[in-house]
Formats: C-alpha cells, structure tokens, sequence
C-alpha cells in the first residue's frame, strides 16, 4: 500500500470526524455534504476498501467524542463507508483508468440514502434519537433527502476533484 495514499485516506476520515464531531444526531447528518465527495475520493485513491478505511478513522474519532453513541456511530459509519465502496465497485464508477461521474453520482447517492434511513430507524428504535412526530416533516424526512442530494452531488464532486487535481498526483506515485 502507499503511504502517501494511506496517509492522505487517513486525513479524509480525521477531517470528516471534526467537522460533524461538535454536532449531536440527527444534526450531524446534514454534514454529510461534506463527508460525501471525501468518501468518494477515498474509493477513488485507495480502491475498494478506501472509503470504508477513511470511515473506520471518522467512526472511531466520533465515538471518542460522541462516547454516548458507542458503537453506533462506528457502525453507522463503517456502514456507509462499505456501502459507497460496494456500489463504486458494482457501479464500476473507476474502469479503464477514467472515472465516470454519473455511476459516482448514483453509487454515493445511493449509499448515501441507504445509510440515512436504516441509521434513522435504528437511531429512533434504539432511543438514541427521540421520535417527536411533530419533527417527521421538518428533521427527519428532510435529512434522508438532504443525504441522497448531498451524496449525489458528492459523488460528482468528487470526480470532478479527482480528474482536474489528484489524479495526476496519485497516478505519477505509482510509476516513480
């Protein structure tokens, strides 16, 4: 593995955990517009496994600082990162040497939105999150659309960012 890749995965999971560590669930999910693109260039670094790696280092950065949340903020975002990766893989977003925003657009959306629902109904069920139905329209509901549109465009965004500024970076490691 490279180190400078390796090192750089581990940054992506550090700055994901201190920007939604200060905040509580269900709040803290609407940063995922942030952790998004950062998963997204996490599989596009490392390969599979790279946005479920950058998630272990933010799952368990947040459960230092969430302790109260323990072990489900690790799962929720170990969770996610292997779902981005499964679909990046199934979606084959990175083939041939080129990437293809749209299949990144789906693959981040798509897991974006998975994640936001079973980490809601889980949230709610367990009692870590209480359940106000007043709050259904006005948290809830708009957190898991809010997820599929941030991840959607998270996974565009990140392409965006991997062809015009790292993939020439990262690319030149492997052949020097």
């Amino acid at each position: 593995m490279d180190a400078r890749k390796l090192a750089t995965a581990t940054l992506f999971g550090v700055a994901i955990a201190v920007v939604k560590g200060p905040f509580q669930p269900p709040y803290a999910d609407f940063l995922i517009i942030v952790e998004a693109p950062i998963l997204g260039l996490s599989f596009l670094l490392l390969g599979r496994g790279g946005a479920t790696y950058t998630e272990v280092v933010n799952g368990l950065l947040q459960s230092t600082i969430k302790a109260s949340f323990f072990p489900f903020s690790l799962l929720a975002a170990i969770l996610y990162g292997i779902q981005v990766d499964l679909f990046s893989s199934l979606f084959r977003v990175k083939s041939a040497g080129r990437t293809s925003a749209r299949r990144m657009f789906a693959s981040l959306g798509l897991a974006s939105c998975t994640t936001g629902v079973l980490a809601a109904y889980t949230s709610i069920f367990l009692g870590l999150v209480p359940y106000d139905p007043s709050l259904l329209e006005v948290v809830y509901i708009p957190i898991i659309v809010w997820g599929a549109l941030s991840g959607a465009v998270g996974g565009a965004l990140s392409v965006r960012i991997w062809d015009r500024n790292l993939t020439a970076r990262f690319t030149s490691v492997a052949h020097s």
